[in-house]
């Protein structure tokens, strides 16, 4: 209502649909100036660390702290904390985890660092938990994990790790990432389009019956989508973007054509957020 009268506004919820359906109707309005939607989740996940564990921006987490992060990690996730190791804090059955910190996202290095301990250890399955992820990563380590002889899973840190009652009662579930495939389509010259290939939600056994019953195909998981033309690894700036509504359900799945200024490399980043309101972003490098 406030950008319909023309007001300036600051909103703020906690929940990540609710976000989701704020910008759908703000962008459903006629002339809506820009906004932005900023992530606090990092902070918020530093002071919940502080205040469970100890330690704070003007008190960096001691040793025993972070231990007892990783342990509370470990013991939701149904492993066991291991010693003496650089990159890996625990396993499960057969598989050794190595666990994200709480303030910045996982890495290519970072995770490449977990499978090389692994392969020394001839431990072949690696299960890496994270927050955060690094744009792009799951294209690149996944293969690279493979060819060292380690078959590698990526699993989300749920908020729901920060509730109380929802950690006690053991409702925590580590899903995997999403995976995205697209291809970017340069049929005039300086000009690109971005065409949605496929997007697999893994474990969609864990999904309720009554929502899996209405999937049809694989688009149907996918409520709004995103592009920005030209990525610089810092802020997404969305310059196309179609979603879905409550009178219109069809979804394109290609873009509008882009054209660019002067020939050259850019990074194409696409960013999904699918009917569960989790997002999963994928780059993509084009010349024109």
């Amino acid at each position: 209502m406030a950008e319909k009268l023309g007001r300036r506004w600051i909103g703020c919820d906690l929940g990540r649909w609710g976000i989701h359906v704020t910008r759908k109707r703000l962008l459903g309005i006629k002339n809506c100036k820009p906004f932005e939607v900023l992530n606090l989740g990092k902070y918020e996940r530093q002071y919940w660390q502080g205040v469970t564990f100890g330690g704070n921006e003007d008190r960096p987490i001691t040793e025993q702290a972070l231990y007892e992060y990783l342990a509370f990690i470990l013991k939701l996730y149904g492993a066991q904390p291991v010693a003496g190791m650089a990159h890996l804090h625990g396993k499960k059955g057969k598989a050794m985890i190595h666990i994200g910190a709480v303030d910045a996202p996982v890495t290519f290095s970072e995770i490449d660092a977990a499978v090389d301990e692994c392969t020394k250890l001839k431990q072949k399955d690696l299960h890496v938990l994270g927050w955060e992820w690094e744009m792009g990563l799951q294209n690149l380590v996944v293969p690279e994990a493979k060819k060292k002889g380690v078959k590698l899973l990526l699993l989300q840190i749920p908020r729901e790790v920060m509730e109380q009652q929802a950690a006690v009662k053991g409702d925590v579930r580590f899903f995997e990432l999403a995976y995205l495939e697209a291809e970017i389509k340069q049929k005039k010259k300086l000009t690109a389009e971005v065409a949605l290939k496929d997007f697999v939600i893994p474990n969609t056994e864990l999904i309720p019956e009554e929502v899996r019953s209405k999937v049809k195909k694989w688009s149907d998981y996918i409520d709004y989508w995103a592009v920005d033309w030209d990525f610089r690894n810092d802020t997404f700036m969305q310059a196309w973007v179609a979603y879905r509504t409550r009178k219109e359900r069809a979804l394109t799945l290609v873009s509008d054509p882009h054209t660019y200024e002067k020939p050259g490399k850019h990074r194409v980043l696409i960013k999904v957020i699918d009917i569960f309101g989790n997002d999963t972003s994928q780059a993509y490098d084009v010349e024109v």
